[in-house]
């Protein structure tokens, strides 16, 4: 693909300034401080070790000196959302939304301003709108390879197009042309490796990435790091390959030890293998570099859960709610929620009950800003549950149920079924406990504490055999109390 031409010439300028450097350092400063460029890179900088407000700070310099760049607006409305700042990440991407349709009245044909248009109406949730544009975006890269059959970015950019419209097995063929075209191109064999690791064959996946790892030139240590970290992701999350992909994650730290985001992936890796102490290192050397990551002391503190170390996981959930911004609801919902969780296992239940209150308090706070999420709705259900208010969870529940009859399979509906069973079945309707935990197992038959609740309600009820038969089946999920 074309690159942004305020973007693309990055390492030219960092040249200049270079030899600039050795005749007058103190005004390449100076002017070098100015740039656009120098904005971006900073932001880039910041993101690569999660330092999100200082990205979106960056973000802002570089729009004082470019504010019609479509990009960087892109880019700092992503930020803004993880951020938590939704209302200012949306009127961002319509800002964005707004330049992009300007470029494409002039030049319909512009397939990467189609493209950015997809992904922005996609962040707005406008997914039919996406997925127009996204068609519109394949049909342009289409029109450019008519032109020209050698040209490669538009083999990529058409291979991305198929990509985002979930058409993985025409994406891989167009990576395949693109290589054809020029089979020293990095970028292509990478694309490659993502979209044959989705598809699901792992070992020609890895045959990708190494091939791509091999193809990059030596000094650009960031994308060989980047792309061991991809080639772990794929090796853990697509192939449940988890010894293999924390050889690949320490190879990336082996090229950037200071990447928290390889860090805390590496944490989780070392989870999944068992090796707890290890992943709490993991964090620990992320919290070293930052002490006010908020995410990775949330991290930390779930995982101290899971090891049943639940006094110094409050410790930690107090950190990471300190950190949080007071606007950010969402987030500290769900961390007053697990914080209460983990002081009920200690025993702590005056506590535990003061914490519940805050989540429920910060979730009507989120809900009244987003009420048609009912991944919040049922979240807020979770919370009026543990306070005992369990007709007021039942209606909670009812509502996520009510606007989730459309969706064949949905978590939220199954988790949704569950809590309401727990609600009835604590008020000793355990009939309709049964019919509503028979629901959840319906919809998600591998949720353990479906099939717990179910013979808790058939335990009461006097159904003793079954009852045993569905017991069974929870352990042999793995439930846990």
């Amino acid at each position: 693909m074309k690159r942004d031409k305020r973007i693309s010439k990055k390492l030219g300028a960092k040249l200049a300034l270079t030899l600039l450097a050795l005749a007058a350092l103190c005004a390449c400063v100076t002017a070098q401080e100015t740039t656009t460029d120098y904005w971006m890179d900073k932001a880039e900088e910041f993101a690569y070790n999660s330092s999100f407000e200082e990205v979106i700070s960056s973000l802002d310099e570089a729009l004082k000196t470019d504010p019609g760049n479509e990009t960087i607006l892109i880019r700092e409305a992503l930020y803004l959302g993880i951020v938590g700042k939704v209302n200012e990440s949306s009127q961002t991407y319509e800002k964005a939304l707004s330049i992009l349709d300007e470029i494409l009245l002039k030049d319909p044909d512009d397939a990467e301003a189609w493209q950015k248009k997809a992904s922005v109406l996609g962040s707005l949730n406008r997914q039919n709108e996406s997925l127009a544009a996204y068609e519109e975006t394949l049909e342009a890269f289409n029109r450019r390879i008519e032109k020209d059959s050698k040209d490669i970015d538009a083999w990529i950019g058409k291979g991305n197009a198929l990509l985002n419209l979930g058409k993985w097995d025409e994406a891989r063929d167009a990576y395949n042309e693109a290589i054809e075209v020029d089979p020293q191109d990095y970028h292509a064999w990478g694309r490659k490796a993502e979209v044959i690791g989705r598809i699901g064959d792992i070992n020609e996946s890895m045959e990708a990435y190494d091939r791509t790892i091999e193809l990059i030139p030596a000094n650009n240590t960031r994308e060989q790091a980047d792309y061991w970290m991809s080639k772990a992701e794929v090796l853990a999350i697509a192939g449940g390959r988890w010894a293999e992909a924390l050889e690949a994650i320490n190879h990336s730290l082996e090229i950037d030890p200071e990447s928290r985001v390889n860090w805390r992936f590496k944490a989780d890796i070392l989870s999944q293998l068992g090796r707890k102490d290890e992943a709490i290192e993991a964090f620990d050397e992320v919290l070293n570099q930052n002490p006010e990551d908020a995410e990775s002391w949330l991290w930390k503190a779930n995982l101290l859960v899971e090891m049943k170390r639940y006094n110094e996981s409050v410790e930690a959930y107090d950190k990471a709610i300190e950190l949080i911004a007071e606007n950010n609801s969402e987030d500290l919902a769900l961390d007053w929620l697990s914080k209460g969780w983990a002081l009920n296992k200690t025993g702590r239940t005056d506590e535990a009950q003061a914490a519940f209150q805050k989540s429920l308090e910060f979730y009507e706070t989120a809900i009244s800003g987003n009420t048609g999420n009912i991944r919040l709705l049922q979240q807020k259900g979770l919370v009026l549950f543990e306070l005992g208010r369990y007709d007021e969870a039942i209606e909670a529940y009812d509502q996520v149920l009510k606007n989730s009859l459309s969706l064949e399979f949905d978590t939220t509906a199954v988790s949704a079924w569950i809590g309401k069973g727990d609600s009835l079945r604590l008020q000793g309707k355990n009939e309709e406990a049964l019919e509503a935990y028979n629901k959840a197992i319906d919809l998600g038959p591998h949720y353990s504490n479906a099939w717990h609740g179910r013979g808790e309600a058939q335990k009461a009820m006097g159904q003793v055999g079954n009852a045993g038969m569905s017991f069974l089946v929870a352990d042999k999920l793995g439930y846990e109390e």
